[in-house]
């Protein structure tokens, strides 16, 4: 699979990540512990790492640990979650009870979900950070209203490596100026709601993918998809979640091969906004 370097300290991160908000949110009868454990055995066999989960999200931070046990996958994962509560002995109990349900001790990211205290947990996360308890810390939000203060943050708070907001064909406002500054300030970009939680695949409806896109490897919408949002520099991995081993070895085709150039951006973009 593509890989990025991470701004801050050049480690290779694959471009498709495993996104796991309500797809993993779920009771683990055989039929779905199957199904989940396929979709991380194939996204591991490609050579993704990055699954990310929230306290928000329900079951998924259990359900995500127990998968990974199942199938002895920790070894072969980095692991993201997230803080999402008020104070700083609620953060810290909220990290340990994530980190207990993901079955590991110390994570690679923790970020702070949605800006919510941000500078209490920032604080608590220097601290584990120091302690060897987190690799890496994010901070997070779901809407791009909130870019404006996300890169605030940023620029008050060099200790932040990972940024996550929503970015997708559909969705631009990060290529003004959002993608500039994390590359200047060498913060890797986590991209959430690639698809719009199904949203572009409504609009395409039963369209075909345009003959040219197979000029840098897209024969699905999925796939078209997501190489438009890693055709951007700056835009490190994209976590689509879902628990189907189909769309799952679909998602994955989109980390081969060449990415499209600017050119090719913009034909996207264009020919998906005359739809």
């Amino acid at each position: 699979m593509l890989t990025k370097p991470i701004p801050s300290t050049g480690e290779a991160l694959p471009v498709i990540g495993l996104g796991t908000y309500r797809a993993f949110n779920t009771s683990l009868n055989p039929f779905k512990k199957k199904a989940l454990q396929d979709v991380v055995r194939l996204f591991f066999e490609a050579g993704g790492t990055l699954i990310d989960s929230s306290p928000m999200y329900g079951k998924a931070e259990a359900v995500t640990g127990d998968v990974l046990a199942s199938i002895d996958g920790h070894g072969k994962a980095f692991l993201a979650t997230k803080v999402w509560t008020d104070g700083r002995q609620r953060g810290i109990d909220e990290m340990e009870d994530s980190l207990r349900k993901m079955r590991c001790t110390e994570i690679e990211l923790m970020q702070v979900h949605n800006l919510v205290d941000t500078d209490t947990h920032l604080a608590t996360l220097r601290e584990w950070q120091a302690e060897g308890k987190v690799k890496y810390i994010g901070i997070t939000h779901y809407t791009e209203s909130a870019l404006g203060e996300l890169g605030r943050v940023l620029k008050e708070n060099p200790e932040i490596a990972f940024c996550q907001f929503p970015y997708s064909i559909a969705r631009r406002d990060a290529e003004d100026y959002f993608f500039d500054l994390c590359a200047d300030l060498e913060v890797a970009t986590l991209i959430n709601r690639p698809f719009e939680q199904d949203g572009l695949f409504n609009r395409i409806k039963r369209q075909a993918v345009p003959e040219w896109a197979a000029e840098f490897g897209c024969s699905s919408w999925a796939q078209f998809f997501l190489k438009y949002i890693f055709g951007h520099d700056a835009a490190t991995c994209a976590i689509p979640a879902t628990s189907n081993p189909d769309h799952m070895a679909d998602n994955l085709i989109a980390g081969e091969g060449r990415l499209p150039d600017a050119g090719e951006l913009k034909k996207m973009a264009d020919y998906f906004d005359n739809l």
